[in-house]
C-alpha cells in the first residue's frame, strides 16, 4: 500500500487501492476503491512509505520512518453488514469479530493491511446513519519513541501498550490539524 498526500483534495481518506481484488467494482460497502497492480502498489511492511523531513520551529529536518500501514479504520452503522459486503465483494474473509459493551469490532487483512470496522456510534455518537466511511489509519515507524520524544505531547500522546503484545501506539492529536485520525504504532 502506498499513501498519496494531495492537499487540493478535502481533508480525510479519499479511497483505497486494492490489489487483487476478484471484483473490480468503485466501491465496497459505500467504500471509495480503485484498482492497481503489484506495480502500482511499492509499499510492502518492510518498505518506506514517509520519509519527508519534518520541522516544529527551526528544529532540524527529523524522518519520521514510517515502515508501512498498519490498518486503516473505518466507521459503519452495522458491522456485520458492512464486513459480510467487504468479505462478498472483495473476497477478505472476517477474521475476527470483538463484541464488548464498548461494541463490535469487525477485521480483514487487506493484503498487507487490516481493515478495522467499529460502530460508528462508538466514534460519532451523533453521526447521521450513511453508508461505512474511512475514518483514521496507524502507520508503523521504526523508532515510536523518538518520534513522540520529537513531535512532543501537543502534537502526540506518549506510546502506551498496543493491543498487539509487545507492540507500542501513540495517537496524533486532533490539534495537529493533520484532517484524518492518525496514530503510529512500534513494529
Amino acid at each position: 500500500m502506498s499513501l498519496c498526500i494531495d492537499e487540493s483534495l478535502p481533508p480525510g481518506l479519499q479511497h483505497l487501492t486494492l490489489v487483487g481484488c476478484p471484483n473490480r467494482v468503485a466501491n465496497i460497502a459505500g467504500l471509495p476503491v480503485v484498482h492497481g497492480d503489484v506495480a502500482t502498489a511499492p509499499l510492502t511492511r518492510g518498505g518506506t512509505v514517509v520519509t519527508t523531513p519534518l520541522t516544529r520551529g527551526g528544529d532540524a529536518p527529523f524522518q519520521l520512518n514510517v515502515v508501512g500501514v498498519d490498518h486503516v479504520v473505518v466507521l459503519a452503522d452495522d458491522v456485520r453488514a458492512t464486513c459480510s459486503e467487504i468479505t462478498r465483494v472483495s473476497g477478505a474473509e472476517l477474521k475476527r469479530l470483538k463484541e464488548s459493551e464498548r461494541g463490535i469490532q469487525g477485521f480483514h487483512r487487506w493484503g498487507s493491511v487490516i481493515l478495522e470496522v467499529v460502530e460508528r456510534r462508538l466514534v460519532q455518537p451523533r453521526a447521521v446513519a450513511s453508508d461505512a466511511t474511512y475514518w483514521g489509519f496507524v502507520l508503523v515507524v521504526n523508532d515510536i519513541a523518538t518520534v513522540c520524544a520529537h513531535l512532543g505531547p501537543d502534537v502526540i500522546g506518549a506510546p502506551k501498550p498496543a493491543v498487539q503484545p509487545g507492540r507500542l501506539i501513540a495517537t496524533v492529536r486532533s490539534g495537529a490539524g493533520l484532517g484524518v485520525p492518525l496514530a503510529l504504532m512500534s513494529r
